[in-house]
C-alpha cells in the first residue's frame, strides 16, 4: 500500500500526539509510487490510498439508480429494531462514527470483534487506504442515495429542477468522502480498501484460519491443502469490502505481535507497554505500512540510508524534493523518511475522527 496525499478528498484535520520526532517543513505534495517492492516494503503491503479504479470491474457493474449498490450486495444487512440495539450498545463501549462511510459498520465490526482492537483504530487504518469515491462511481452511488433512497418517486431520466439539482450536487459533495471497495493503484497493483498486494493477499489467503482463507475456501478459490486453484478470482476478493477489511485487521495484529516482542539493544521493549488506544493504533499503522522488521528498523534507528533513498524515491516523485528533505536531515535518506513518515501517521491516524 502507498502513502497518497494528493488523491485524498477528505484528509483527516489536526494530528495526534507525536510518537516520534517530526518535521512539520516536509512537503505533503508526494505521489506515492511503489515500483520496487521488495524494496519498499518488507512486508509486501504497500499502504497508500489508491489512484484507480479495479481494472477487473465489469463495466455493466456499474452503479446506477434502481441497481445494487457500490459497495456490493449483502454486504451490509437490511436494518432492524434489533440490529438498531446491538449497534446502540456497541457505540457505548467501542464508539464508532463513520459518517458516509455508515455502510462499512459491519465489517469494521467484525475485524474488531476478530482482532480485540478498537473500531475507530481499524477505521482510522482504511481512511488512510482507501481511495475516494469519484467520477462515474461518485456520479452513480449519488443517483442511488437521491433517486432510490431519498426521492423514490421521482424519474432518474427527468430533468431536475433547480431545487432537485442544487440537492443533488450537494449529496454528490458529501459522498465524495465515501471510501471505494474498488480503489486500485495502478503502479503497484494493490487494491481494495485496504490496499493489498498480490503477494500479500495470496500469503494471507493461504494462511489456515484467517478470514480470507476461509471466505477463499467457500468460494472454490483454494483448497483444503490451502493451495490456490483460482489466483484470478481470488485476486479480485480483494474488492469485497468486508473482507479486505478484516484481513488487513488480522494482518495488522500479527505484525504488531512480532513487533512488540522486539527489544531494544538494551532490553527494553521495543514497543512501549500500556500504550494508549491512539497511540497504539499509530503504531498499528506503522507495522501495517513497514511490516515488521521495517517498522522495527525505522523505531530503532537502524533504516540505512541507502534503503531509505529507495524508499522516498517510491514515495517523492520530484527529485528535487526528495533532496531538499535529506538535506534538512543532515544530508540523512533515512531521518527525512522517517521525519516524513511518522508526519503522515501523525496527521492521518487519528481515531478520535471516528468515535
Amino acid at each position: 500500500m502507498q502513502i497518497n496525499t494528493n488523491t485524498s478528498t477528505w484528509a483527516l484535520s489536526g494530528s495526534g500526539a507525536a510518537a516520534a520526532p517530526t518535521d512539520r517543513s516536509l512537503s505533503q505534495e508526494t505521489g506515492f509510487a511503489n515500483e520496487n517492492t521488495a524494496t519498499a516494503v518488507q512486508s509486501g503491503l504497500m499502504l497508500a490510498q489508491a489512484d484507480t479504479l479495479n481494472p477487473t470491474a465489469s463495466s455493466n457493474t456499474a452503479q446506477s439508480a434502481n441497481s445494487t449498490p457500490f459497495w456490493g450486495a449483502g454486504t451490509v444487512p437490511a436494518p432492524n429494531a434489533l440490529t438498531a440495539l446491538r449497534h446502540a450498545e456497541r457505540d457505548r463501549t467501542d464508539p464508532l462514527r463513520l459518517g458516509v462511510n455508515e455502510i462499512y459498520r459491519d465489517a469494521i465490526t467484525l475485524a474488531a470483534d476478530r482482532t480485540g482492537y478498537p473500531r475507530a483504530t481499524i477505521a482510522a487504518v482504511i481512511s488512510a487506504e482507501a481511495g475516494p469515491l469519484r467520477g462515474k462511481r461518485l456520479d452513480d452511488a449519488t443517483n442511488q442515495r437521491f433517486f432510490v433512497e431519498l426521492h423514490p418517486q421521482l424519474d432518474p431520466k427527468a430533468k431536475l429542477d433547480k431545487a432537485g439539482a442544487a440537492e443533488w450536487k450537494a449529496l454528490r459533495r458529501e459522498l465524495s468522502a465515501t471510501w471505494d471497495p474498488q480503489s486500485y493503484n495502478t503502479t503497484s497493483k494493490a487494491g481494495g480498501l485496504t490496499q493489498f498486494l498480490e503477494s500479500t493477499w495470496i500469503e494471507s489467503a493461504t494462511k489456515p484460519g484467517s478470514y480470507v482463507n476461509e471466505q477463499a475456501k467457500s468460494l472454490g478459490q483454494v483448497n483444503d491443502a490451502n493451495q490456490v486453484v483460482d489466483r484470478a478470482a481470488l485476486l479480485d476478493l480483494r474488492f469485497d469490502a468486508t473482507t479486505s477489511i478484516v484481513a488487513a485487521a488480522e494482518l495488522d495484529k500479527g505484525y504488531f505481535t512480532q513487533l512488540s516482542a522486539r527489544t531494544n539493544d538494551d532490553g527494553t521493549p521495543l514497543v512501549p507497554a500500556d500504550l494508549p488506544a491512539d497511540k497504539k493504533a499509530q503504531y498499528i499503522y506503522l507495522v501495517h505500512h513497514e511490516g515488521a522488521n521495517g517498522a522495527a528498523q525505522i523505531l530503532k534507528g537502524t533504516l540505512t540510508d541507502a534503503r531509505a533513498e529507495g524508499l522516498l524515491k517510491n514515495h517523492v516523485a520530484d527529485a528535487d524534493k526528495r533532496q531538499a528533505m535529506i538535506d534538512a536531515h543532515d544530508g540523512s535518506a533515512a531521518k527525512a523518511y522517517t521525519a516524513y513518515l511518522w508526519q503522515y501517521i501523525e496527521q492521518r491516524i487519528v481515531p478520535a475522527h471516528f468515535r
